[in-house]
């Protein structure tokens, strides 16, 4: 048997007070950083940071809400003025016409270049090219026609007509020469044609607004699906749009059947704008209903995003107009002013400071400043200091320092073999450094108990792996101390050789801690994480523990591969070696 009682006392007796005093100092100090953080809101900035961000998106959300709604319902006021105009609704089924031909070239034309029929997705394709051809070709002589849109709602509008053919791809207004007979020899005079005109009339206007609603539907849904929400949130806002411009429209029929009725464009985008507000004020109500908040916290919510809503759309007509202006802006289209005017109503407080800082605030905003304390900081660096002096001074002391000394002649000139004495050192090197992390982890686990159980930011698990990995590093560093001191004659090669690389990794941690991920990037140096592949405690992986993933786990494995290896070696060396005895 390999093992010397005996020395095994004798190594306890010579280096109890150095285990003593690094064990309590370094469990006082854990006990002291969890306790002191623990009752700190350390966190506080962090997460005001984070609010500030959450709250900036939420808002931009709304507003971006606000603007569309607005835009909605003053487009579906546009298009019931113009389905509602006897003349303009004429011209309208005129256009129709154009647009099925030109649907019907460009599919005929498509199948002849493929020598196929085009797809769903294809023909969709083909059908806005259509459209955007039609209203570029369309939109300059729209004001003549009686149409009151800009090309981009026109686009829109025709989009919408192809709805309609979709529906019935036979439809058609009358003509006039089908109806010359013995009685009119202009068609268009004959009361049959004015009947059937009127009726096809009445068919597509009726179809038209039928359409328009599921038109709106789908562009909200696809909006939203596109921003990466679900599909039943999605549909909630399908929902939204539709009843927004059945509204609309609705409320332009109602109105123009009033005496004396005059079309109005600023009334209409008053009565937008507080239907879009109110629409908010009453969304969010229904919103936070299902919460804890009370009736008086969640009326001010309201209120609040009912004066956001108001301020963006407020912003949004600002800057249409000032946009409009062709000697400042000459190059803007009617889209591109469009755009613009959207960009700067939802522009959220994140939009008005630089891209870089942005993005440092938010990472600020997500840092767990407990895990860069806790685990970057202490369990990685400052938590392995006092042991590793330990695991230095000792290991030099168990092999080599008795060997410069001549008190290892004693002892092997006792009946004790040179592998017992390399084993039972070995033992006492493992257990006394056991020892003391079964310590430093009860001590972590009391005053994490203290501070809160598992609702402290870093729960019992977490501390135990934490622990569990700063052991298995100094279990590293103790074999490879060991195999130096087992494979030196003299203390000082043993101790420069053991310590100086130990202590070398040390502060090549210490140094490559500015270039990790777990440093803010405003304050990273990336080129310092270089040190980071000098270390063996870059294995301790507790950004994978905090994250909770088994990504340590192998990396653990291999700091336990290192401590067996170099033991192993340390013993057979000092088995074979000379010694100066």
């Amino acid at each position: 048997m390999y093992f010397s009682k005996a020395l095994f006392k004798q190594s306890m007796k010579a280096n109890w007070v150095k285990w003593v005093c690094v064990t309590v100092a370094t469990c006082v100090m854990l006990a002291i950083v969890i306790i002191v953080l623990g009752s700190l809101a350390i966190n506080d900035i962090r997460d005001s940071l984070k609010d500030v961000f959450t709250q900036a998106d939420q808002q931009s959300i709304l507003k971006e809400n606000s603007v569309d709604s607005y835009d909605a319902y003053n487009m579906s006021v546009t298009f019931a003025h113009n389905i509602n105009d006897d003349e303009t609704l004429g011209m309208i089924g005129s256009m129709f016409g154009s647009l099925t031909g030109n649907y019907t070239m460009a599919i005929t034309n498509f199948e002849t270049e493929n020598g196929r029929a085009p797809t769903d997705d294809e023909k969709n394709t083909i059908k806005d090219e259509v459209s955007a051809s039609l209203a570029s070709q369309f939109a300059p002589f729209a004001p003549a026609m009686g149409f009151d849109m800009t090309e981009d709602e026109l686009a829109q509008f025709l989009y919408v007509l192809f709805m309609v053919y979709d529906d019935n791809p036979t439809f058609a207004l009358p003509n006039a020469n089908d109806y010359i007979d013995d009685t009119y020899t202009d068609g268009a005079q004959n009361p049959a044609y004015l009947t059937a005109l009127d009726s096809a009339l009445n068919e597509l206007k009726e179809s038209l607004k039928t359409n328009l609603i599921d038109y709106s539907g789908d562009v909200a849904y696809d909006r939203y699906i596109a921003l990466g929400e679900t599909e039943a949130v999605a549909n909630g806002y399908a929902m939204q749009a539709e009843a927004l411009t059945t509204y609309a429209i609705s409320s332009y029929e109602s109105q123009m059947g009033n005496d004396g009725f005059e079309y109005s464009e600023s009334a209409f985008k008053a009565e937008a704008n507080n239907y879009v507000i109110n629409l908010i004020y009453n969304s969010t109500k229904l919103q936070l209903g299902g919460t804890d908040m009370t009736e008086d916290e969640i009326e001010m919510q309201a209120v609040a995003a009912k004066v956001l809503a108001n301020t963006a759309i407020s912003t949004y007509e600002l800057w249409l107009e000032e946009y409009s202006d062709e000697v400042k802006y000459p190059d803007m289209t009617d889209a591109s002013i469009k755009a613009s005017a959207r960009d700067e109503a939802i522009e959220s407080i994140t939009d008005q400071i630089p891209e870089k800082v942005a993005e440092a605030l938010e990472e600020l905003g997500n840092m767990d400043i407990y895990g860069l304390i806790i685990g970057s900081i202490f369990y990685r660096i400052a938590g392995l200091l006092l042991p590793m002096v330990f695991v230095i001074m000792v290991a030099n002391g168990l092999l080599a320092g008795q060997v410069d000394s001549g008190s290892m002649a004693y002892v092997l000139s006792t009946p004790t073999k040179r592998r017992t004495v390399a084993c039972t050192q070995m033992a006492y090197l493992m257990i006394s450094l056991l020892a003391m992390f079964l310590l430093v982890t009860v001590t972590s686990v009391v005053s994490i108990w203290i501070v809160g159980g598992n609702n402290f930011a870093i729960n019992f698990a977490e501390i135990c792996l934490f622990n569990l990995g700063a052991f298995l590093t100094m279990f590293a560093f103790a074999g490879y101390c060991f195999m130096c001191s087992a494979i030196f004659n003299r203390s000082k090669y043993s101790m420069s050789i053991g310590g100086g690389l130990s202590i070398f990794m040390l502060v090549c941690t210490i140094l490559g801690l500015f270039g990790s991920n777990v440093v803010p990037s405003a304050m990273r140096i990336d080129a310092m994480n270089v040190f980071n592949y000098f270390s063996i405690i870059s294995l301790f992986d507790t950004v994978s523990i905090l994250n909770g993933t088994i990504d340590f786990a192998w990396k653990f494995a291999i700091l336990l591969g290192i401590a067996i290896v170099t033991f192993i070696v340390g013993v057979f060396r000092f088995e074979k070696k000379d010694l100066p005895l």
